[in-house]
């Protein structure tokens, strides 16, 4: 493989655990709530994954 063939495969988006996700201060602490309650510990997420959770809980009816 060449160098070009290397570089033209995107490489997969860093995940984390429940633990990494809410102990990062990428987060608000009410974001933070949030995540604790909605994701699963066993699992590993995405950041985009993470915010795509907020943004669903922050758009559901009261």
């Amino acid at each position: 493989m060449s160098n070009r063939e290397n570089k033209a495969q995107p490489q997969p988006a860093p995940r984390y655990t429940k633990e990494q996700i809410v102990s990062s201060k990428r987060f608000t602490t009410s974001e933070k709530d949030i995540l604790t309650g909605l994701l699963a510990a066993d699992k590993m997420y995405t950041l985009e994954e993470a915010q795509g959770t907020i943004e669903s809980f922050k758009r559901k009816e009261v």
